[in-house]
């Protein structure tokens, strides 16, 4: 029996954390090993249209199922188109595997296509390793256990083909390492615990603040939230740990203006798997004492927390419990400010449809538990404040780095990974355009996917944000496409949509048909402004 080869311990290290798909183009070296390995052991390659696409794709999955999400590139240009997908991984916190193709080097003289791809990827990796002959699952499980640890985060693998084929190093007693889901031991003193549950008892009126961590402990955040029957906002990673139905669920947190009138109202702010890389770069608005359970250490904070319980947080609500005693808020307070958040996205149009049509539109027509996968823009305030999530990962979407070109890839992985899950992707058409490619993906694979361009032919963030400095639009504003057209030269069915009172029967239409479909609807963005405002301040 021949021994195993480093790309076979590659593989079999993936599978055995459960991934069940690989994303990527591949070049012509390491990455056709490892498809052709990966198909050996039963794990699908998915081929993107860009190296970006796939990472996005990658992290998606990894969001939505707990596995590593596995990218592969060629040398040179594939790994550098990759770089916003893993800065994605890095700030959205994903564990994403990079597997890039490697210059042999027995071949030292060649310069073409030959960057220092380590180098690059450093600054947005949690760790790098040149996998070589000798390697193995000892290595490899290291590497795995990174990415899995708290922060989640990508890792980059370069591996040149002649290393792939050669003889990995003996595999560690143990068959493979578990998979991480995040820390096993308390990261807490007994006087840390015991001050934590004395600023919980003490407190009236507590509010919490979930992040992304939260997606991991959302049973203990609802558990700890009841019993204190307070209200919570969750940053948009966070969006479904606590069920936007629940009463105690009040909007989101974006560390702008929306949230503050019920936040300031707060003896005490609890701060349930928050991560800072969420909030918009605006100061720390509260006076209160803040209590921070979470799982990541020495992550950089707008505020000082009086006191942190780092470990795992389901642990930390559960050794609180008894100092988590009913506060006074009422329901009556919960839901007026519930509903005065609302109302303020609820910006009247000047003529034609405005965002938040067309998202209560789609929500009230859509399968009962679809995923929403929601892009980078100005479309963005409408799309988290008005489609409903009712679980951790409901809703995708680029909070970390805000990158547009996301929605798309992460619906073709949500349709991947759960097939008979409905997915609703929101992208603006700036971002769309960036990515249109992918809806061949879509159409190959026959994804039950249907993509709502929120057309208004301009990036609107970008436009408001020149206003606000007294400029004149320039370079953000261009002709429409007829992205109904270019959909349905892909294979993808289409509709346009430029009237309010053709908006409802065209959705109907789509939602009923198979396959990757395209909603082209026509955006009034005189709300954008308002909403912005009502927003950030």
């Amino acid at each position: 029996m021949s021994k195993e080869s480093v790309v076979e311990a590659l593989v079999e290290a993936l599978k055995a954390r459960g991934v069940e798909r690989m994303f990527g183009i591949p070049g012509g070296g390491s990455s056709l090993d490892v498809i052709e390995a990966g198909a050996a052991a039963g794990i699908d390659f998915v081929l993107s249209r860009t190296e970006a696409a796939g990472a996005f794709m990658a992290c998606a999955t990894a969001e939505i199922t707990g596995a590593p999400g596995v990218l592969l590139t060629g040398v040179g240009p594939g790994m550098a188109s990759a770089v916003n997908g893993m800065a994605y991984a890095y700030l959205d916190r994903a564990p994403l595997i990079l597997v890039t193709d490697a210059a042999d080097e027995a071949q030292a003289y060649v310069t073409h296509q030959i960057i220092d791809q380590p180098a690059i990827t450093a600054p947005i990796t949690k760790d790098r390793r040149s996998l070589k002959a000798g390697d193995g699952r000892r290595e490899i499980d290291a590497l795995l256990d990174t990415a899995l640890a708290e922060p989640l985060g990508p890792i980059h693998i370069d591996l040149s083909s002649a290393q792939a084929r050669k003889a990995a190093g003996s595999a560690p007693a143990e068959s493979g390492a578990p998979t991480v889901e995040g820390p096993t031991v308390e990261g807490w003193s007994g006087s840390d615990l015991a001050k934590a549950r004395a600023l919980l008892a003490e407190a009236r009126r507590p509010a919490i603040v979930a992040g992304v961590q939260a997606t991991r402990s959302a049973y203990a955040l609802r558990g700890l939230a009841e019993a204190l029957g307070c209200p919570v906002f969750t940053t948009y990673k966070a969006k479904g740990c606590m069920a936007d139905s629940h009463a105690l669920q009040v909007g989101h947190y974006t560390g702008g203006e929306a949230e503050a009138p019920c936040l300031r109202e707060a003896d005490l702010i609890v701060l349930f798997g928050f991560d800072p890389v969420e909030a918009i770069p605006q100061p720390w608005r509260y006076e209160s004492p803040i209590l921070e359970i979470g799982s990541a250490a020495g992550l950089p904070h707008y505020c000082a927390p009086d006191v942190s319980l780092i470990g795992d947080p389901t642990k930390a609500a559960a050794a609180l419990h008894g100092a988590n005693r009913p506060s006074d808020w009422t329901a009556a307070e919960i839901a007026d400010h519930r509903n005065t958040m609302r109302a303020a996205l609820r910006a009247p149009a000047k003529a034609g449809i405005p965002s938040w049509r067309l998202v209560e539109s789609l929500a009230k027509a859509a399968r009962p538990g679809a995923r929403a996968t929601v892009d980078a823009g100005a479309h963005m305030f409408s799309a988290m404040g008005f489609w409903p999530a009712e679980e951790a990962s409901g809703t995708l979407i680029s909070d970390g780095l805000s990158t547009m070109s996301y929605a798309l890839p992460a619906a073709i992985a949500s349709a991947l990974a759960e097939p008979d899950r409905p997915a609703v992707c929101m992208t603006g058409d700036g971002g769309l355009m960036m990515v249109i490619a992918e809806l061949a993906t879509a159409a190959e694979r026959g994804l039950d996917i249907l993509v709502a361009v929120f057309n208004d032919s301009a990036l609107s963030l970008i436009d408001i944000k020149q206003a606000a400095r007294g400029m004149e639009s320039r370079g953000v504003r261009y002709p429409g496409p007829d992205f109904a057209r270019i959909a349905e030269g892909f294979g993808c069915r289409a509709w346009r949509v430029e009237e309010p009172n053709a908006l409802d029967a065209a959705i109907a239409e789509a939602l009923a048909a198979k396959g990757p479909r395209l909603l082209d609807v026509r955006i009034d963005p005189s709300i954008y402004q308002a909403q912005i405002k009502a927003l950030r301040g």
